[in-house]
Protein backbone atom coordinates (compact mmCIF):
# COMPACT_ATOMS: atom_id res chain seq x y z
CA UNK A 1 0.00 0.00 0.00
CA UNK A 2 1.69 3.25 -1.05
CA UNK A 3 0.72 6.75 0.10
CA UNK A 4 -1.91 6.43 2.83
CA UNK A 5 -3.04 10.01 3.38
CA UNK A 6 -2.17 13.70 3.53
CA UNK A 7 -2.81 15.66 6.72
CA UNK A 8 -2.75 19.42 7.34
CA UNK A 9 -2.18 20.54 10.92
CA UNK A 10 -3.76 23.67 12.42
CA UNK A 11 -0.36 25.40 12.51
CA UNK A 12 0.35 24.91 8.82
CA UNK A 13 2.44 21.76 8.64
CA UNK A 14 1.79 19.28 5.83
CA UNK A 15 2.17 15.58 6.62
CA UNK A 16 2.36 12.69 4.17
CA UNK A 17 1.86 9.20 5.63
CA UNK A 18 2.80 5.85 4.05
CA UNK A 19 1.85 2.32 5.08
CA UNK A 20 4.94 0.31 4.23
CA UNK A 21 3.70 -3.03 2.90
CA UNK A 22 5.96 -3.24 -0.17
CA UNK A 23 9.21 -5.20 -0.34
CA UNK A 24 12.52 -3.84 -1.57
CA UNK A 25 12.06 -4.76 -5.28
CA UNK A 26 8.62 -3.13 -5.40
CA UNK A 27 9.91 0.11 -3.88
CA UNK A 28 13.06 0.09 -5.99
CA UNK A 29 10.92 -0.02 -9.13
CA UNK A 30 9.32 3.29 -8.13
CA UNK A 31 12.61 5.13 -7.61
CA UNK A 32 14.59 6.90 -10.28
CA UNK A 33 17.98 5.43 -11.11
CA UNK A 34 19.71 8.25 -9.22
CA UNK A 35 17.48 7.84 -6.15
CA UNK A 36 18.15 4.11 -6.14
CA UNK A 37 21.91 4.68 -6.43
CA UNK A 38 21.97 7.17 -3.55
CA UNK A 39 20.07 4.86 -1.21
CA UNK A 40 22.01 1.75 -2.24
CA UNK A 41 25.28 3.62 -1.50
CA UNK A 42 24.28 3.80 2.18
CA UNK A 43 24.63 0.00 2.57
CA UNK A 44 21.37 -0.34 4.49
CA UNK A 45 19.55 -3.43 5.61
CA UNK A 46 16.49 -4.32 3.49
CA UNK A 47 14.22 -2.84 6.19
CA UNK A 48 16.14 0.42 6.32
CA UNK A 49 16.29 0.55 2.53
CA UNK A 50 12.50 0.31 2.39
CA UNK A 51 12.12 3.07 4.98
CA UNK A 52 14.49 5.37 3.06
CA UNK A 53 12.78 4.55 -0.24
CA UNK A 54 9.32 5.28 1.21
CA UNK A 55 10.66 8.53 2.66
CA UNK A 56 11.97 9.56 -0.76
CA UNK A 57 8.64 8.72 -2.39
CA UNK A 58 6.76 10.68 0.29
CA UNK A 59 9.00 13.69 -0.31
CA UNK A 60 8.31 13.41 -4.02
CA UNK A 61 4.57 13.30 -3.36
CA UNK A 62 4.57 16.88 -2.00
CA UNK A 63 5.24 19.76 -4.36
CA UNK A 64 7.37 21.69 -1.85
CA UNK A 65 9.77 18.79 -1.29
CA UNK A 66 9.66 17.01 -4.65
CA UNK A 67 13.16 16.04 -5.88
CA UNK A 68 14.72 17.98 -2.99
CA UNK A 69 18.22 17.06 -1.89
CA UNK A 70 18.21 15.97 1.76
CA UNK A 71 21.10 16.60 4.11
CA UNK A 72 21.53 15.75 7.79
CA UNK A 73 22.86 17.90 10.63
CA UNK A 74 25.47 16.65 13.10
CA UNK A 75 22.52 15.67 15.32
CA UNK A 76 21.01 13.57 12.53
CA UNK A 77 18.16 15.95 11.76
CA UNK A 78 17.14 16.18 8.07
CA UNK A 79 17.04 19.43 6.15
CA UNK A 80 16.89 20.67 2.56
CA UNK A 81 20.17 22.52 1.80
CA UNK A 82 18.89 24.08 -1.41
CA UNK A 83 15.23 24.70 -0.52
CA UNK A 84 13.41 26.93 1.91
CA UNK A 85 11.19 25.36 4.53
CA UNK A 86 11.67 22.70 7.20
CA UNK A 87 11.15 18.94 7.15
CA UNK A 88 11.01 16.12 9.66
CA UNK A 89 10.86 12.35 9.18
CA UNK A 90 9.68 9.46 11.35
CA UNK A 91 8.88 5.78 11.05
CA UNK A 92 7.59 2.98 13.25
CA UNK A 93 6.76 -0.62 12.37
CA UNK A 94 5.09 -0.40 8.92
CA UNK A 95 4.47 3.35 8.87
CA UNK A 96 6.58 6.24 7.55
CA UNK A 97 5.74 9.95 7.80
CA UNK A 98 7.24 13.14 6.40
CA UNK A 99 6.26 16.60 7.67
CA UNK A 100 6.94 19.95 5.99
CA UNK A 101 6.47 23.54 7.11
CA UNK A 102 7.29 26.57 4.96
CA UNK A 103 8.90 28.62 7.76
CA UNK A 104 8.64 26.95 11.20
CA UNK A 105 11.10 24.33 12.48
CA UNK A 106 9.05 21.20 13.07
CA UNK A 107 9.38 17.69 14.40
CA UNK A 108 7.24 14.64 13.75
CA UNK A 109 7.21 11.32 15.55
CA UNK A 110 5.34 8.04 15.19
CA UNK A 111 5.25 5.74 18.20
CA UNK A 112 3.93 2.19 18.07
CA UNK A 113 1.58 1.41 20.95
CA UNK A 114 3.14 -1.21 23.23
CA UNK A 115 4.82 -1.66 26.60
CA UNK A 116 8.17 0.08 26.04
CA UNK A 117 6.95 3.52 27.06
CA UNK A 118 5.58 2.35 30.42
CA UNK A 119 8.97 0.82 31.26
CA UNK A 120 10.87 4.10 30.79
CA UNK A 121 8.14 6.56 31.85
CA UNK A 122 9.55 7.47 35.26
CA UNK A 123 12.96 8.23 33.77
CA UNK A 124 11.74 10.60 31.03
CA UNK A 125 8.45 12.12 32.29
CA UNK A 126 8.02 14.55 35.19
CA UNK A 127 5.46 14.14 37.98
CA UNK A 128 2.80 16.28 36.35
CA UNK A 129 3.07 14.31 33.11
CA UNK A 130 2.99 10.98 34.95
CA UNK A 131 -0.13 11.90 36.91
CA UNK A 132 -2.20 13.18 33.99
CA UNK A 133 -5.06 10.98 32.73
CA UNK A 134 -4.12 8.25 35.22
CA UNK A 135 -7.72 7.50 36.27
CA UNK A 136 -8.40 5.42 33.12
CA UNK A 137 -5.88 2.68 32.20
CA UNK A 138 -6.59 2.84 28.46
CA UNK A 139 -6.48 6.64 28.33
CA UNK A 140 -3.35 6.64 30.48
CA UNK A 141 -1.59 4.30 28.04
CA UNK A 142 -2.50 6.60 25.16
CA UNK A 143 -1.30 9.64 27.11
CA UNK A 144 2.07 8.07 27.96
CA UNK A 145 2.60 7.27 24.30
CA UNK A 146 1.66 10.82 23.35
CA UNK A 147 4.13 12.08 25.98
CA UNK A 148 6.94 10.02 24.51
CA UNK A 149 6.06 10.85 20.92
CA UNK A 150 5.61 14.53 21.85
CA UNK A 151 9.07 14.71 23.39
CA UNK A 152 10.61 12.97 20.39
CA UNK A 153 8.88 15.48 18.11
CA UNK A 154 10.12 18.37 20.27
CA UNK A 155 13.66 16.99 20.18
CA UNK A 156 13.50 17.06 16.38
CA UNK A 157 12.02 20.57 16.26
CA UNK A 158 14.50 22.20 18.67
CA UNK A 159 17.87 22.90 17.01
CA UNK A 160 19.94 22.83 20.20
CA UNK A 161 21.86 19.70 21.22
CA UNK A 162 22.07 18.19 24.70
CA UNK A 163 18.34 17.97 25.34
CA UNK A 164 17.23 15.98 28.39
CA UNK A 165 13.66 14.73 27.94
CA UNK A 166 12.74 14.97 31.63
CA UNK A 167 14.59 18.16 32.58
CA UNK A 168 14.17 20.25 29.44
CA UNK A 169 10.85 19.25 27.86
CA UNK A 170 7.65 19.93 29.82
CA UNK A 171 4.27 18.92 28.42
CA UNK A 172 0.90 20.34 29.46
CA UNK A 173 -1.74 17.62 29.30
CA UNK A 174 -5.02 18.48 27.55
CA UNK A 175 -8.19 18.15 29.67
CA UNK A 176 -9.23 15.08 27.67
CA UNK A 177 -7.91 12.95 24.85
CA UNK A 178 -9.67 12.46 21.54
CA UNK A 179 -8.90 10.85 18.20
CA UNK A 180 -7.12 14.08 17.26
CA UNK A 181 -6.21 17.24 19.15
CA UNK A 182 -3.58 19.70 20.34
CA UNK A 183 -1.63 20.18 23.54
CA UNK A 184 1.28 22.45 24.41
CA UNK A 185 4.80 22.19 25.75
CA UNK A 186 7.67 24.38 26.88
CA UNK A 187 11.36 23.77 26.42
CA UNK A 188 13.76 24.70 29.25
CA UNK A 189 16.92 23.98 27.27
CA UNK A 190 17.44 27.61 26.15
CA UNK A 191 17.09 31.01 27.88
CA UNK A 192 14.17 31.75 25.53
CA UNK A 193 12.15 28.87 27.05
CA UNK A 194 9.99 28.69 23.93
CA UNK A 195 6.50 27.27 23.94
CA UNK A 196 5.41 24.71 21.35
CA UNK A 197 2.17 23.47 19.91
CA UNK A 198 1.83 19.71 19.55
CA UNK A 199 -0.81 18.31 17.21
CA UNK A 200 -1.60 14.63 17.68
CA UNK A 201 -3.64 11.83 16.16
CA UNK A 202 -4.25 8.42 17.74
CA UNK A 203 -4.38 5.43 15.38
CA UNK A 204 -5.17 1.81 16.22
CA UNK A 205 -1.52 0.72 16.32
CA UNK A 206 0.43 3.93 16.87
CA UNK A 207 0.26 7.61 17.78
CA UNK A 208 1.55 10.52 15.73
CA UNK A 209 2.66 13.90 17.08
CA UNK A 210 3.87 16.95 15.15
CA UNK A 211 5.49 19.84 17.05
CA UNK A 212 6.13 23.46 16.05
CA UNK A 213 6.91 26.62 18.04
CA UNK A 214 3.97 28.80 18.97
CA UNK A 215 3.86 31.91 16.80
Amino acid sequence: MPLNQYISTPFGASIALWKLSEDKPALTARLTANEQRLIEAQNLSPKRFCERAATRLLLNSMEETRDAEIGYTDNGKPYMPHRSGHISISHTAQWVAVAYHPFLPIGIDLEQIGTKVEKVAERVFNGQELNAHSSSPSTYTEWLHLCWSGKEALFKAIPEAGIDFRAHLHLSAPPSLHHEGIFTAQEKRTPAAKEYSLWYRIFDQFVMVCAAPLQ
